[in-house]
């Protein structure tokens, strides 16, 4: 079997997945500055646990982490640390685009009602390496892009054959009303919260009482919907940070801070410094 009939097989078109990013995260850094809520539209994100113990939250839920675990973040699909679990946690990240799985929406390796964490096992020293190997080579992106986008394949496959084996007949579970409609308000703040909205607002645009929507709210995803929209600017300010070289002042405009101060005020208060230092603080990082 040739690679293009190969990745056919797997693909619902002959090109190969690509790994646009690789991050490392240190246990000091991970213990004073948690990652909030984010969305990357256009890649999947592979979360790897290499130390530590903690939480994550994907697409709303909170799950417990340990070394050996992998968490899934599909494209589109929100996810982060929160600032009250902030733990020491040693870990890697990749970004992976150009991919198409049959049966799944683009750069997807799960399907939604799949649980995000998986937890490598026997082989968590293995893939562990994997995506240590990935970040040491994506230090020379210019001759060894090809050689990352490959192990990243090879990781993304083996994955993918972990997910069908441990929770191809996981069940679905019927939600409550409440939770659906926690649901619609999560997806309108995640639509919107870029712009200037208020509880009243947000209620009379949905028809829901603002009583109600701040309650239903904060009892499904534990803080309410205002903090909520904080932390999902606070958390695309970090992944703006670290994936490009946006200026601080165009990054508060974008998110919809009134001005770089109140951006750099509200970042130092949920990750602990302001933007320019974490942005030098990530790029900065070593494996010491």
């Amino acid at each position: 079997m040739d690679s293009t009939d190969l990745l056919s097989s797997y693909f619902r078109n002959s090109q190969m997945p690509k790994c646009i990013n690789c991050h490392f995260i240190n246990e000091e850094h991970s213990s004073k500055h948690s990652f909030l809520p984010h969305i990357h539209d256009n890649y999947l994100e592979l979360f790897y646990v290499y130390s530590g113990t903690g939480q994550y939250m994907v697409d709303g839920k909170y799950y417990d982490i340990k070394e050996g675990d992998v968490v899934i973040c599909n494209a589109g699909i929100l996810h982060g640390k929160s600032a009250e679990f902030a733990c020491n946690i040693r870990s890697y990240s990749i970004g992976v685009t150009s991919l198409s799985f049959h049966n799944l929406p683009d750069n997807w390796i799960s399907s939604r009602d799949t649980l995000p964490v998986i937890s490598c096992g026997m082989l968590s020293g293995q893939i562990g390496e994997m995506f240590r190997l990935i970040y040491l080579l994506s230090s020379d992106k210019k001759h060894l892009s090809t050689i990352c986008n490959c192990i990243a394949l090879s990781l993304i496959l083996l994955i993918r054959e972990m997910i069908l084996s441990r929770y191809r007949n996981e069940a679905i579970h019927t939600r409550s009303s409440a939770s659906a409609t926690a649901d619609r308000i999560r997806h309108y703040l995640d639509q919107h919260y870029r712009e200037s909205l208020t509880l009243s607002a947000i209620g009379k645009t949905l028809n829901i009482s603002e009583y109600y929507l701040s309650h239903i709210f904060k009892d499904e995803f534990g803080v309410p919907p205002m903090q909520y929209v904080m932390k999902r600017r606070i958390g695309e300010a970090q992944n703006l940070l670290m994936d490009t070289d946006m200026p601080i002042g165009d990054i508060a405009d974008y998110l919809g801070f009134s001005s770089i101060s109140h951006l750099n005020t509200m970042f130092s208060k949920y990750i602990g410094i302001p933007p320019g230092k974490y942005r030098q603080s990530v790029r900065n990082m070593d494996e010491t």
